[in-house]
């Protein structure tokens, strides 16, 4: 079958069509749902790894009830300038946030920051643009 199967059943394991995933989020505030469709194509590396670690762990189509996370740790180790390397300490509060921002910023979601002036307000349409956003 090649590479063209395995993409395609990546996404039909993904539910979606041409290639592209669609995210949903809703907000408990809001009684709407915002809708987001992105090409798999754009995600950066890291999201990709991630996305494949997920679904690797919640499909009910393997065999071994293990899964390796090797691509996602050399995609970290990539994307932070081994800041985030194997054999290295860290902060674990430092490694999450960046591990956040750059899944956020991987699948879609603005990079700037809103200005801290301004106050939050709850009830926000729109926001970050990413269900990373959505969700933290």
């Amino acid at each position: 079958v090649g590479n063209n199967g395995a993409a395609a059943s990546d996404a039909a394991a993904a539910g979606s069509t041409n290639g592209k995933r669609k995210m949903t989020t809703s907000s408990s505030s809001l009684s709407t749902t915002t809708t987001a469709t992105i090409p798999y194509e754009e995600f950066s590396p890291i999201a990709k790894c991630f996305s494949l670690l997920l679904r690797n762990m919640w499909s009910p189509h393997r065999f071994k009830s293990n899964v390796d996370p090797h691509m996602l740790v050399q995609a970290v180790s990539v994307a932070s300038n081994k800041r985030y390397h194997v054999g290295q300490q860290a902060e674990a509060g430092e490694f999450l946030s960046w591990l956040l921002h750059q899944l956020h910023v991987g699948v879609g979601g603005s990079v700037v920051r809103p200005s801290k002036k301004k106050k939050k307000k709850k009830n926000r349409k729109g926001g970050g643009g990413s269900i990373v956003h959505e969700t933290f």
